[in-house]
């Protein structure tokens, strides 16, 4: 492995970011600074990125609806995101010290993030505000329930509240999955900075894979969640049988 050219992309990813801002600071200075606008700088960067990080992404998207509806993924990286809001305009719920980071603290800030202290029970509970206040505005939310990125084989328990909250407005709740190859390629703990660099030190491309499927139906409030969840694990088996090269969990 080379660390140089980690370093390098990562530098890259920093100029170019920094690009953006700017760009997008002179445009909204003369323009008025909307929500539609901040996705699309926002989209635009993070496929940049990922021609940047070399990761090739294959992405299929059966939600054909407009406007509010709650995107719930599995995660298992903290790439997803980046990867993720490249084809996805929405909210994002995150974790409060993502708005502490330099630079991408200040352009998710910008750009669409719903902020909330994981272990704080009066943040969580403002967080469930500001997505129901978002889906009321007719805006679209993508959430983790998961709560924490996961290496197990599908997923873990999910946490209810927004999507019960989701369900009795009556807004769509649609099943998004995002899978990368080798359990490698997941991250559940350590350093994420040596996650970065041991991944991308490698030469060559970095398969990933999504899907969004269509929303759920049929469901009741107590049962969807779970739902949701079985929907998202038939979707991440049926794109795992359609992939030769995914290893780590084919019987």
């Amino acid at each position: 492995m080379n660390k140089a050219i980690a370093w390098g992309k990562l530098f890259l990813l920093v100029l170019v970011m920094m690009g953006f801002m700017m760009a997008f600071y002179t445009i909204t200075f003369f323009k008025n600074r909307t929500i539609a606008r901040g996705f699309s700088f926002r989209r635009k960067y993070c496929r940049t990125a990922l021609r940047i990080l070399g990761i090739q992404y294959t992405h299929e998207n059966f939600h054909s609806g407009k406007g509010a509806c709650l995107y719930v993924s599995n995660h298992r990286s903290l790439l997803d995101p980046l990867i993720q809001l490249g084809y996805i305009d929405a909210f994002i719920v995150s974790k409060a010290e993502v708005g502490d980071y330099p630079l991408i603290g200040r352009g998710a800030r910008e750009t669409g993030i719903i902020l909330v202290h994981r272990e704080s029970q009066s943040s969580r509970k403002a967080a469930l505000g500001a997505i129901e206040e978002k889906l009321r505005e007719g805006f679209p939310v993508l959430i983790y329930p998961e709560g924490t990125t996961y290496g197990g084989e599908l997923t873990k328990d999910f946490r209810r509240g927004a999507i019960e909250m989701a369900y009795r407005l009556g807004v769509p709740i649609v099943p998004v999955v995002i899978e990368y190859p080798l359990q490698s390629d997941y991250w559940v703990d350590g350093s994420f900075m040596n996650y970065f660099i041991g991944k991308f030190s490698k030469r060559g491309k970095h398969k990933v894979w999504g899907r969004v499927g269509p929303a759920v139906i049929n469901s009741e409030v107590k049962s969807i969640a779970i739902d949701t969840r079985h929907a998202i694990e038939n979707m991440m088996q049926d794109i795992r049988q359609s992939l030769p090269d995914h290893r780590y969990f084919k019987s």
